[in-house]
């Protein structure tokens, strides 16, 4: 009888095992917060329980071979940025699955497809890391804080109101001294005057470049391009450059942009936390870093 019995359990945990590892299992409770996300690959609204929407933004918007330390601090900014939107409601939906527009987001038959054979694996590290920091969001002051992260800031994050016009007192420019593993740390990109010229909506100007200010971090604030004065920003988004921390080189016919970082450089740089785990350094002390006088708050 004791062998029966033991050949039945065996039998569940055979069955439902593989279920927890590649789906994440948990079961229902009244902790579960339900997100309203349009899902901009299908068009098309579903709703999802807070943590496995989660579990989709860590395995989207950092690589999955990152510390498991690093996931768990892009766990607890993806929580925290999700939270705020569902708290501030408005509309059909509270996220959507764009990086541009919100937080990027991918489903379980997009993983499987983009991973392969590796996404049992993978699945379970991401999981590890959303399960590991379950219900954890960052506060300033009593108030879910807006958690900006970013791939790589070149060394040193910038303070808020210097890409945006918001101040967030968490958001201050901070040394990012781990991160020279990105591929994006440093990088050049030249662009023919011709487009530049298209895209600035510069009119028989001559082709001349002139970085004219810079924030304390480094990057540009003000920038003279063929007579007109534009932020470092503008520059960046109009020509598609990776970051505005860069330096100019005028050539024969183009401009060469040797470029620090990727991203805005507001808030946690990716690549800095994944560096930062690899020294030692666990997600608590990440996120402190990261997003200066910030507590960790668990909602369930």
């Amino acid at each position: 009888m004791r062998w029966l019995v033991y050949i039945v359990l065996m039998c569940l945990i055979a069955a439902v095992l593989p279920a927890i590892l590649v789906r994440g299992y948990e079961p229902p409770g009244r902790d579960q917060i339900q997100v309203r996300l349009f899902r901009e690959d299908v068009s098309r609204l579903v709703e999802l329980d807070l943590e496995e929407y989660v579990a989709g933004v860590v395995a989207a918007e950092m690589p999955a071979v990152f510390h498991l330390e690093a996931l768990k601090a892009q766990a607890v900014a993806a929580r925290t940025y999700a939270l705020r939107a569902v708290r501030t409601g408005g509309g059909g939906y509270h996220l959507t699955s764009s990086f541009q527009r919100d937080q990027a987001w991918v489903s379980l038959e997009g993983l499987r497809e983009k991973w392969g054979a590796a996404f049992p694996i993978y699945w379970s590290r991401i999981r590890m890391a959303v399960r590991a920091t379950r219900g954890e969001v960052l506060t300033y002051r009593g108030e879910l804080i807006f958690p900006a992260y970013h791939s790589t800031s070149g060394g040193q994050t910038e303070d808020s109101e210097n890409y945006w016009s918001a101040l967030h007192p968490y958001l201050r420019s901070t040394p990012s001294p781990y991160e020279e593993h990105s591929p994006h740390y440093r990088t050049e990109q030249e662009v023919p005057w011709e487009e530049i010229a298209r895209s600035l909506g510069l009119e028989g100007e001559g082709p001349a470049i002139e970085i004219l200010q810079r924030y304390p971090s480094g990057r540009v604030q003000a920038v003279a391009v063929g007579g007109k004065v534009f932020t470092g920003r503008q520059v960046r988004e109009a020509l598609g450059l990776r970051s505005n921390w860069f330096d100019v080189a005028v050539l024969e016919g183009r401009v060469r942009f040797s470029i620090r970082g990727n991203g805005h450089g507001v808030g946690m740089s990716q690549y800095g936390a994944d560096g930062m785990a690899r020294q030692g350094y666990n997600y608590r002390e990440i996120l402190a870093h990261y997003y200066r006088g910030t507590k960790l708050m668990r909602i369930y």
